[in-house]
């Protein structure tokens, strides 16, 4: 009878942890810096997450989007990003962007994730929030 017990109690338990791993992998977001995107060269074509920090001064606008470049602090990358821009983009800023690393040398993105800060601080009392500053 114990046996069964213990038995059960292991399934249950090597149940769970599969479960929960599986659950907390698909979380994730993984993404490349520039300097790993050109040591791998992607095939054209395959969709992939390129991660790194807005340069200053770099923030374009292109036709339906924006272009600027990002780095990893050892290797510049030019973006064309078409798509929504969030509220929070602006130079300095951690971006990670979801698309294709083109012919052109560009990564081509249509989706863009960016890192905001840990600090919240709500408006004073009579406060409004003013427009975010892009750029």
């Amino acid at each position: 009878m114990r046996v069964r017990v213990v038995v059960l109690l292991v399934l249950i338990v090597g149940s769970l942890a599969w479960v929960g791993t599986r659950a907390l992998s698909g979380s994730l977001v993984y993404f490349v810096t520039p300097t790993e995107l050109l040591q791998e060269q992607p095939p054209a074509g395959e969709r992939l997450r390129l991660g790194g920090q807005v340069v200053p001064g770099s923030v374009h606008d292109v036709s339906d989007g924006v272009g600027f470049v990002v780095t990893d602090g050892t290797t510049r990358m030019t973006v064309i990003h078409t798509g929504g821009t969030p509220a929070l983009f602006k130079t300095g800023a951690g971006v990670v962007l979801e698309g294709t690393f083109g012919a052109d040398g560009a990564f081509h993105s249509d989706t863009m994730l960016v890192k905001h800060g840990e600090e919240y601080r709500p408006p004073g009392p009579g406060e409004t929030p003013g427009p975010v500053e892009v750029g």
